[in-house]
């Protein structure tokens, strides 16, 4: 229900009382109506009205008409000045206040109701709230036509929607004539969607600018001497340009395009949450306000708008919405085939729709603009039009940084040629699996064969990271990807094959029949850590086209086997040893290195001799070694020493741990054995002997030995010479201590020494 108040000043009124008060009200008016109304009811006359005004100048002087939301009621009230209250004194004035809820003015701009019957009706009457005829829409069309005043109107809509999202703001609007800052408010509220146009307060008219509680308030030039949007005058030409949404509805105003004026409403309305505009909790609609908006306490010349206190009955925050205003128009102006909208504007455009606004009809007119279209709204327009969601999946095509912002869609088709080229032209295998993935997200149409091609080309070129891209794929088309790597890797130049089968590659690729890649699969095994399989494995993949089998055993084998290692791969391999050489090479690598006597040393030679009699001969001069240390005579080691290959490194190694068993042995013994050696085996254990820098008893033994060695004709020349070659004090020392073990001794040594002399 609507009420209706007057307010005047009276000599008695409805309560007997005189002055100023509400004379008359519809009956049952609540007291928080009249409570509400009060502030309302002002009116002082401009500071050059005259002071006793003819009749005449009454009526010239401006009307107050004034509107705001006030809790839950909407306040229009309108002032006129009456000259003279009941006492004869000037000052009195006529007040006038409509009071409804705000859906009784629903579908109405406040500002129609200017110059309506509401204001003519009887006293006490509930309130008709009809609109007035001053203002129709195509009138202010002539009108501004006429007036030229386009530019005028987008500069003043700047101002006001930037106030009105801010939640704070007076625009000022300087005239002499109420009904001209009438006619301005008409066009900034026909220019914004009713919803929102209910949340303008304004006053026609007021002496005290200043003070003013609403947001758009009219007054004379001698109240307000500068700054402020002067009516009669041009634009100011050094401000801020308008933003979008201010220049295309002044355009739709020229060409007379009202339906372009309720299509953005709609647009923008479409994305607040409540029916009044305000945008829902949670959503961000915030942005850059305009100019217009001038520092707090400042007034200039160029910043017609001063910020003050929320106008009353503003609501709290402001209409965050209207920081979309500029991308409600942007997208009408796509619409309509522009092309200068700006990526700022399409974010604007892209939130607005994010907030639920895409009213059925935008698809078919946006169609035309989709090849433009960027990639923000796109996606906010993804859910419209299957058109769009492909839009929106070749954007991420082209720019894979998009593509983790990509909405939840499925395309219609699965563009197969597109992702089918963007498959092929995948510069690295990252980048392909990045496809792939979304591929599997979006539904775009590819073939296991195309993931494959692709993987294969990007792995014989080398580009990419195998074990990142493997992860990175869906599940569904990682054996496609993997055999596609294979297949590159296999056409790969070596040393590429090499650079992409890093440690991470090769665990990523996994265990698999290597038959197919034996060149990758090799390198792959040639890496393990379980040598004994590995080895079988690559020996399996030698039929299949594996040239560099040596290589790579050599690479598995680069450290020597333990004794025990080596027979488990004899028991494993058997004869299968014998075809390669790093592998006929393990044997005698152990044997160069483990302990001559240990159990698994002796083990191992007896295994070799009994399963790889090919192989035998290192392991022949071990088991010689166990023979000779076991014999039960000094010509039975002698005759098994001799048996040995001389030319053999192993022999040597043999020669010195007998020699060094040896030395524990009488020199009587040592001598016999060197006697019944041959040649090469007297030698090698003299050497030994020799070489181990012999002690002063050490000395005694070797002059002992070469003394009998003589007698038994077979002397060693190293050992005479290394006789010949004491000292004299040594001699003395090895001839006393012969001729206490033997004078006969000490006396054939004697005779060699000057015998070399």
């Amino acid at each position: 229900m609507a009420w209706d108040l007057r307010y005047t000043s009276v000599e008695s009124g409805p309560t007997g009382r005189s002055g100023f008060q509400f004379v008359a009200t519809t009956p049952g008016t609540p007291p928080d109506v009249v409570r509400t109304v009060t502030p309302y009811m002002s009116y002082r006359p401009p500071p050059s009205a005259p002071s006793a005004p003819a009749p005449e100048e009454l009526a010239a002087l401006p009307v107050a008409f004034a509107y705001g939301r006030e809790g839950d009621h909407a306040v229009l009230a309108r002032c006129r000045y009456t000259g003279r209250d009941y006492s004869g004194r000037y000052g009195n004035f006529s007040g006038h206040a409509v009071v409804a809820a705000p859906h009784e003015l629903e579908g109405l701009r406040p500002i129609e109701l200017w110059e309506s019957p509401v204001w003519d009706g009887p006293p006490e009457a509930a309130p008709d709230l009809v609109p007035g005829t001053a203002f129709d829409p195509d009138s202010l069309v002539a009108w501004l036509r006429r007036e030229d005043a386009h530019d005028r109107l987008a500069v003043l809509l700047d101002a006001v929607t930037a106030a009105l999202a801010g939640g704070h703001g007076r625009v000022v609007l300087v005239a002499d004539d109420a009904g001209l800052v009438a006619r301005w408010i008409a066009l900034v509220s026909y220019s914004l969607p009713a919803a929102l146009a209910a949340h303008l307060s304004f006053i026609t008219y007021t002496a005290d600018p200043e003070s003013a509680p609403q947001l758009v308030v009219g007054t004379v030039p001698e109240a307000w001497p500068r700054g402020g949007f002067r009516l009669g005058e041009p634009v100011p030409g050094d401000g801020d340009r308008p933003g979008r949404f201010s220049r295309v509805i002044a355009d739709c105003w020229r060409t007379g395009d009202l339906d372009g004026i309720d299509a953005v409403g709609e647009l923008l309305t479409s994305g607040a949450g409540e029916a009044d505009g305000v945008a829902p909790p949670g959503v961000d609609l915030t942005g850059r306000l305009r100019a217009g908006v001038s520092p707090a306490g400042e007034r200039t010349a160029t910043a017609p708008v001063g910020v003050v206190e929320p106008p009353r009955g503003f609501p709290a925050g402001g209409l965050p919405v209207l920081a979309s205003a500029d991308g409600a128009a942007a997208l009408l102006a796509l619409c309509r085939g522009e092309t200068s909208v700006s990526a700022a504007e399409e974010s604007a455009a892209a939130a607005l729709v994010r907030c639920g606004g895409a009213p059925s009809w935008l698809w078919p007119a946006l169609a035309p603009a989709l090849p433009g279209l960027g990639f923000e709204l796109a996606a906010a327009l993804a859910h419209v039009a299957p058109e769009i969601a492909e839009r929106c999946v070749l954007l991420a095509l082209a720019d894979p940084s998009l593509r983790a912002r990509l909405p939840v869609l499925r395309l219609r088709d699965g563009l197969p040629a597109r992702f089918r080229a963007a498959l092929a032209e995948a510069p690295r295998l990252d980048a392909l699996a990045d496809v792939v993935r979304l591929a599997d997200q979006v539904g775009g149409r590819i073939t296991g064969d195309d993931v494959t091609a692709a993987a294969a080309a990007c792995a014989r070129r080398g580009a990419g990271d195998i074990a990142a891209a493997v992860r990175a794929t869906p599940g569904v088309w990682r054996a496609a990807l993997v055999g596609g790597v294979l297949s590159g890797l296999e056409r790969a130049e070596s040393g590429t094959r090499r650079a992409m089968l890093t440690p991470d590659a090769r665990a990523a690729l996994g265990e698999r029949d290597w038959t197919r890649a034996p060149r990758t699969g090799g390198l792959i095994l040639s890496a393990r850590a379980d040598r004994h399989e590995a080895t079988a494995r690559l020996i399996e993949l030698e039929p299949y086209g594996l040239p560099e089998i040596e290589e790579l055993l050599g690479a598995l084998w680069d450290a020597a086997p333990s004794p025990g290692e080596c027979e488990r791969l004899v028991e494993r391999l058997g004869p299968s040893m014998a075809r390669f050489a790093v592998l006929r090479d393990l044997p005698r690598r152990v044997f160069e290195s483990a302990p001559l006597d240990a159990a698994e040393t002796v083990r191992l030679a007896e295994l070799i001799r009994d399963r790889l009699p090919e192989l035998a001969g290192p392991a022949r001069i071990v088991l010689a070694h166990r023979e000779a240390l076991r014999a039960g005579t000094e010509p039975e080691m002698a005759r098994v020493l001799g048996r040995m290959d001389a030319g053999d490194p192993l022999t040597d190694r043999v020669c010195a741990s007998v020699a060094g068993a040896l030395t524990a042995r009488p020199a009587r013994s040592r001598a016999e054995v060197l006697a019944a050696a041959t040649d090469a085996v007297r030698r090698e254990l003299a050497g030994h002997w020799l070489d181990a820098g012999p002690d002063r008893d050490d000395r005694v033994d070797l002059a002992e030995i070469e003394v009998r060695l003589h007698r038994a004709r077979t002397p060693v020349p190293r050992l005479t010479a290394w006789g010949d070659g004491l000292g004299r004090f040594a001699r003395r020392h090895v001839e006393s201590a012969l001729t206490d073990r033997d004078p006969a001794l000490a006396s054939a040594w004697r005779a060699l020494r000057r015998r070399g002399a």
